[in-house]
């Protein structure tokens, strides 16, 4: 549900670039950054892929935030946050795809309709479930920052990032490690789902090969292997919500 309210925000949103809404006492006109960026980025391709930037730095941040404030209170693994991120793309990808098949169905032949739909219920439903997994599994790494720091120095990762900042501004290194974290988790969800964007609107070649593609493959199953690969981790499965509690206390934790 929460995915579906982002998916209708941001559908909404998009709806009036180009007109100004009449609030009855006064009239507002939504911010279009891409003229924004079109005025100040002078080469069209790179105009093109910065407004796709903004396209996924908008969907993703609004899919994961709604996640985030509906389900905080039950993340007990990392493993949890993943899989809500994960949900909350389906129930984005899934209006999304209504709205889509709903405005195109009449435009297209049966065949180029069915090409249509299928593309959009396994490709870009895997572009969303893949952005989403992504920000989740580093928003998680984020949100059990504690103890994720506790285990990753137990076996002696070395974070140059959080020595460095804990020594220039005196922060702890669980508030350092979780903004790094949430940063990377953020660009990183952005410009997949920026790449994809582009590269589906550009005419380009690869080897002679249209690069929608090998694009194409690389989503579908590079994303399916990539999800997967998440869930097999180990410490993903570890129940960090329960720190502190009578269940974990943390001398057993840190033992």
């Amino acid at each position: 549900a929460g995915g579906m309210i982002a998916a209708k925000i941001i559908l909404v949103y998009q709806g009036y670039w180009d007109e100004t809404v009449n609030l009855i006492f006064f009239k507002v006109s939504l911010v279009d950054f891409r003229s924004n960026i079109e005025g100040l980025i002078a080469h069209t391709v790179l105009a093109t892929f910065f407004t796709f930037l903004g396209v996924g730095a908008m969907e993703e941040y609004l899919k994961f935030w709604i996640m985030r404030l509906i389900s905080k209170n039950w993340f007990q693994s990392i493993d949890d946050v993943i899989h809500l991120a994960i949900v909350s793309a389906l129930g984005f990808a899934f209006l999304e795809n209504l709205l889509y098949f709903s405005a195109n169905w009449d435009k297209m032949n049966v065949a180029g309709f069915f090409v249509f739909a299928l593309m959009r219920v396994t490709v870009v439903t895997m572009v969303h479930m893949l952005c989403s997994g992504i920000l989740g599994y580093y928003y998680g790494m984020s949100f059990f920052a504690s103890p994720m720091l506790k285990i990753q120095y137990a076996k002696k990762k070395v974070h140059p990032i959080i020595y460095f900042f804990k020594k220039l501004l005196h922060s702890k290194s669980s508030a350092i490690y979780y903004d790094e974290m949430y940063s990377i988790g953020l660009v990183l969800s952005m410009v997949v789902h920026a790449i994809y964007d582009f590269f589906f609107t550009i005419e380009f070649k690869i080897l002679g090969i249209p690069a929608t593609i090998p694009i194409l493959f690389l989503y579908l199953f590079g994303g399916y292997w990539y999800l997967m690969r998440l869930f097999r981790q180990k410490d993903l499965n570890l129940k960090l919500g329960l720190v502190g509690t009578k269940v974990m206390p943390k001398e057993d934790f840190e033992k």
